[in-house]
């Protein structure tokens, strides 16, 4: 396995990989990215990931290749990275331009894709932490835009406290999501996580997990969640695109452990996207 690097739908030597200091994913964190993974050698969740995109390009109002061209660019990719697992970002910019150059001047964007081997998936869970980093006012869902300092600063300070995740809240300290995951909690038998009116990006792997409470008879919501409920549920757990859904083994230094719910939730997922690739 090796790191595969595609621009504009060209396959190029990751060393010499570059684009302009001028665009303005560079100068500005102008753009949009999507991070997944393969199964069984699959790109299997990459339509999700590209009806997300599509709406963050729109929200952006960026210009750039068209669905169809970045689905065969990640493809192309993925054939040249050759046989096993990948992790895959696909990142848009808005493109180069003069420093205060309107954007409707600014012609098409790049789109890149990355592809590189998949990092070994650990089997301890995750810990995780409450930073003192609120999430700015946001208004309806969230979006993965190339501006994500944010959410690395919180990370951070989430490693500075011995976790490996932050708990980010919002302004009136309800709970919204991890920096680069989505949060579950578990009370009563009920599966319930923040809502996405609430600022939350809408995880694919969340989506799954919600779809999948509904076949295996367990009560889920989407709903607003305090700090209070999270430190003191049953359960916790954590999805991502890469990670899948991983228990959370302590909040705040405090021990949790994986529950029964958590692990057949985790368990029905990977035999789902294992059974994708078939």
């Amino acid at each position: 396995m090796t790191t595969v690097v595609s621009i504009d739908g060209e396959l190029v030597e990751p060393a010499r990989a570059s684009i302009s200091v001028f665009d303005r994913g560079v100068l500005y964190g102008d753009g949009c990215f999507e991070v997944l993974r393969t199964w069984g050698g699959r790109t299997v969740d990459l339509a999700a990931h590209l009806d997300r995109m599509a709406e963050t390009i729109a929200f952006l109002r960026l210009k750039c290749l068209a669905r169809e061209a970045i689905a065969a660019a990640v493809g192309a990719a993925v054939a040249a990275a050759g046989p096993g697992e990948h992790r895959i970002r696909i990142v848009v910019t808005r493109g180069p331009g003069g420093l205060s150059t309107p954007l409707s001047e600014l012609g098409v964007g790049h789109t890149i894709v990355i592809v590189e081997p998949l990092p070994a998936a650990s089997t301890a869970g995750v810990a995780l932490a409450v930073v003192d980093w609120p999430l700015p006012a946001r208004q309806g869902r969230g979006h993965k835009t190339l501006a994500y300092l944010d959410h690395v600063i919180a990370r951070e300070l989430a490693r500075t406290a011995g976790a490996d995740e932050a708990v980010r809240l919002d302004g009136s300290g309800a709970v919204v999501e991890g920096a680069t995951s989505n949060l579950f909690v578990v009370t009563g038998g009920t599966v319930a996580t923040p809502m996405i009116e609430g600022g939350v990006l809408p995880g694919i792997v969340r989506g799954r997990v919600l779809a999948l409470c509904g076949q295996l008879g367990i009560a889920s919501e989407a709903r607003r969640v305090t700090l209070d409920e999270l430190r003191g549920a049953d359960e916790v757990f954590v999805t991502s695109s890469v990670r899948g859904v991983v228990a959370v083994t302590g909040v705040d230094g405090a021990p949790r452990e994986a529950g029964p719910i958590t692990s057949r939730i985790a368990t029905v997922y990977v035999t789902q996207m294992t059974s994708l690739t078939r």
